[in-house]
């Protein structure tokens, strides 16, 4: 499904899973958000066809910073530019993987566990029309030369190769004489600086049964049953999408009876999710008040890849705070056992014989006896995708952690008043 590559940043010759704009209905590929892009995100002039190098900075419409989720977001929104959009990733390592984003002639590259685009790479120049300051670089009828490359950068030290380096850019050329053509082009952060794109959270502070900290270029708390909506807009702004919760069977089943105020129906929907696609996170908003929220980590090859961008959350434990690279041991160490743990031992899965007399599972992994399991995939709208892997559902105090059974990564993160 997905092609390993050796080195991070490497871009690979064969992508992995192909992503189709025009299939903009599916969940899976849930449909562009316009209405997040600004006009300077998205240019006012720049097409896939015509790009704007910046060095350092970025290329056309892409900046360096912006998220996986953003990107994708965009070349959906520009379908009639970008029909076809490969994206790769190593499917053994997806909590972990760095992903690569093929757009025509361009190799988009995401390190983990950022998944903020660090490394812009045309890697065809002859279908596509580079400017600097307005000026043409290299286009379908121009060829890109070492001479064209320093009449308009200037000169630049050499380091014994056929590359041409300046702070933010590298230019490999397929020879040393003037006349030789630029055959790739590479835009990359200075050295010092990390950019972070226009959403501009750094991270989010998780503290089980309380609430969460963002860091952007300033912090934003939200406590669990006193943070407002109204805060919350101040805050963040109006969020890109609002879901009315009107599916109450974990509530009706597990929960306690909900208390209706005098005045209210009691049958009509009070829980309203504020959807932030681009931080990656959901809050739970009833009666105005904030009352849970929802951190994503955008793992590649689960059910809600590219439904969210990835929230840069952590859980704080002390000294050592979790993320979403930690394996399960580690929060049960940190956090204790699960309060919901079940007695008795998980049954043991369905065997049939193979060849030989050995046996085999034919059932999934059986869920651990403190878990309960979630499947995605009946939710509607996945049919036809292959390869999606059922979630577990483990409790803590304050704090229940999704953890996607195939990769073994934490999908997401879910925080709730203690004791509420």
């Amino acid at each position: 499904m997905a092609t390993t590559s050796a080195r991070p940043l490497a871009v690979p010759t064969k992508p992995s899973q192909l992503l189709h704009p025009s299939s903009a209905g599916s969940p899976h590929l849930p449909p562009p958000t316009p209405s997040y892009h600004s006009a300077s995100s998205l240019g006012s002039h720049d097409t896939m066809d015509t790009l704007e190098l910046t060095p350092g900075v970025g290329l056309g419409p892409f900046s360096l910073g912006d998220s996986l989720w953003h990107v994708l977001d965009l070349l959906r929104s520009r379908k009639t530019e970008a029909p076809k959009v490969d994206v790769s990733w190593d499917p053994d390592n997806s909590p972990t993987t760095s992903v690569t984003v093929h757009a025509g002639p361009l190799a988009l590259l995401f390190p983990s566990p950022a998944q903020r685009l660090a490394h812009i790479v045309v890697t065809d120049l002859a279908d596509v029309t580079l400017t600097y300051e307005g000026t043409v670089l290299s286009s379908p009828t121009c060829a890109f030369t070492r001479a064209g490359v320093a009449y308009a950068l200037g000169p630049t030290f050499s380091d014994g190769t056929q590359r041409l380096a300046y702070p933010g850019l590298v230019l490999e050329a397929a020879g040393g004489d003037r006349d030789d053509r630029v055959t790739s082009v590479s835009i990359m952060a200075r050295d010092g600086e990390e950019p972070v794109g226009e959403d501009g959270l750094r991270r989010c502070s998780i503290k089980p049964g309380h609430g969460a900290t963002l860091t952007f270029a300033h912090d934003v708390n939200i406590m669990l049953g006193e943070t407002t909506a109204q805060d919350v807009l101040l805050d963040l702004g109006p969020p890109l999408r609002k879901y009315w919760r009107e599916d109450d069977r974990l509530d009706r089943v597990w929960g306690p009876p909900r208390r209706v105020p005098p005045g209210h129906d009691a049958t009509s929907p009070s829980a309203c999710f504020w959807n932030y696609l681009q931080y990656g996170l959901d809050l739970l908003v009833v009666d105005g008040i904030v009352t849970k929220l929802v951190a994503y980590s955008n793992i590649p090859g689960t059910p809600m890849f590219q439904q969210y961008a990835r929230c840069p959350w952590e859980v704080e434990t002390g000294d050592n705070p979790l993320d979403l690279t930690a394996p399960l041991s580690s929060f049960r160490i940190e956090l204790g056992s699960a309060p919901l743990a079940a007695n008795g031992e998980s049954p043991a899965p369905k065997q049939k014989k193979k060849k030989g007399g050995e046996t085999a599972d034919t059932d999934p992994p059986a869920p651990d006896s403190d878990a309960m399991v979630l499947d995605r995939s009946v939710e509607g709208g996945l049919e036809g995708v292959v390869g999606l892997s059922r979630s577990q559902l483990v409790g803590f105090d304050g704090l229940v952690l999704e953890v996607d059974e195939g990769s073994g990564g934490i999908a997401s993160v879910q925080i709730f008043r203690a004791g509420v």
